[in-house]
């Protein structure tokens, strides 16, 4: 008897060291393909500034890709707008396909869509910390204010943005390489602006929770820009449900529309590694803590990442000032090059002309040396130039004083 009891717990023991081993091991895959802050910035930098009832449309629709790419295609196809609500997409892409330009944004880069769906199914307190982050960074540097399209609050550690008027919403435009690095001042365009405004519906059903890092169903019963707004919509039971058991309640995935799994493997080749290929490191950033204590990027950094608009084609990098073509070397061709125009003479010799501006070369001592460093397109007159001794160009303590840029330096 003993003996059996013995052995049940035996059995019992390793069937739960079994059942720890895999939990662990799926813990810790987990943990290897989630996304870092830096890259989670990278992904969302292009959308962190949007309105929140836009947003927290945005990011639950991320999580049905498939159905991202087939209402941008039924629109573009022809299909009638005032149909939008019979499809059977869910209520969250067809919430987005109200407002066309933002979802071909999400349709013509649909890797940085599924990344964006993923990153939200899997770590929504990292995407909302994210976020969060994003936003600071654009407040301290004084390009997130209020105005007539936007209301921006600050409640305690969190930044909301909500429409500034009861019928219209507008999808802000920005560069993300600028918007969070660089201060706005006098003189230059904007950093950020806004098209059209878009009307607002029922289908923006959803808001943010930042407090408790969700997003929830409102059904349009909650004080601020919803009460603000209620007046100008007409409400239907498309998206307004007074019956469902979760409002005021987490948003929930409907795996039944799909998700981003579903769409890594229906891809040709497969997820790529570390799902968004286009990562790119953000440099510079340095903590730096909002009220509250919330960890935020610190206003020294450098240079901010164009992840996912780049692929959007909706941002232009930074324009990279280029390097003028002075070399502080000697080079064996082309010695009558100056990185600056030089005026031709008047007249052509059939002397090899001497060579401009030799201080940039580093300075040509003697004959020989001249010879050797003429240009190619006088490769006929070489006869030339053992019969006749060349003029003196260069002076003999470092080159000619009267032209070219001092050695080693750069033009400006």
């Amino acid at each position: 008897m003993n003996r059996g009891k013995i052995r049940v717990s035996l059995v019992a023991l390793l069937v739960s060291l079994s059942l720890l081993l895999v939990l662990g091991t799926a813990k810790d895959s987990s943990a290897e393909n989630s996304l870092t802050e830096q890259e989670l910035d990278n992904l969302l930098a292009p959308i962190a500034l949007y309105p929140d009832p836009l947003l927290s449309q945005l990011l639950p629709a991320s999580t049905y890709p498939e159905e991202v790419a087939d209402a941008a295609g039924w629109l573009r196809s022809g299909g009638d707008p005032s149909r939008i609500d019979e499809q059977n997409w869910d209520e969250n892409v067809r919430a987005i396909a109200h407002y066309p330009t933002v979802l071909y944004m999400m349709a013509d880069d649909m890797d940085w869509t599924a990344s964006v769906g993923d990153a939200f199914l899997n770590q929504p307190e990292d995407v909302t910390n994210s976020i969060q982050r994003l936003r600071w960074q654009a407040q301290s540097l004084g390009n997130l204010v209020s105005n007539d399209q936007q209301t921006v609050t600050i409640d305690g550690a969190y930044i909301q943005i909500d429409p500034a008027q009861p019928q219209y919403i507008y999808v802000p435009q920005y560069d993300p390489s600028v918007i969070y690095v660089q201060s706005w001042t006098q003189g230059i365009s904007p950093f950020i602006t806004f098209g059209l405004g878009l009307a607002i519906g029922s289908w923006l059903d959803l808001d943010f929770d930042w407090r408790h890092h969700h997003v929830f169903y409102h059904g349009w019963n909650r004080p601020g820009w919803v009460d603000h707004a209620r007046p100008y919509v007409h409400i239907t039971n498309v998206y307004v449900q007074r019956s469902r058991p979760y409002i005021n309640q987490t948003w929930r995935h409907n795996p039944a529309h799909g998700d981003p799994d579903r769409y890594w493997a229906s891809r040709p080749g497969g997820a790529p590694p570390g799902r968004y290929p286009h990562t790119r490191e953000v440099r510079g950033r340095t903590p730096a803590g909002p009220p509250g204590g919330m960890f935020v990027p610190g206003t020294n950094t450098q240079q901010f990442s164009n992840r996912g608009k780049e692929s959007l084609r909706t941002v232009s990098p930074r324009p990279v000032s280029q390097a003028p073509a002075v070399s502080p070397r000697p080079v064996s061709q082309a010695p009558a090059v100056s990185p600056r125009p030089v005026p031709q003479a008047p007249a052509v010799s059939s002397r090899p002309a001497p060579p401009q501006a030799p201080t940039v070369f580093g300075g040509y001592r003697g004959s020989s040396e001249v010879k050797t460093q003429s240009m190619r397109g006088q490769a006929s007159r070489q006869s030339a130039v053992g019969s006749h001794t060349p003029p003196a160009p260069v002076n003999r303590g470092g080159g000619p004083t009267s032209s070219g840029a001092p050695s080693g330096g750069r033009h400006r």
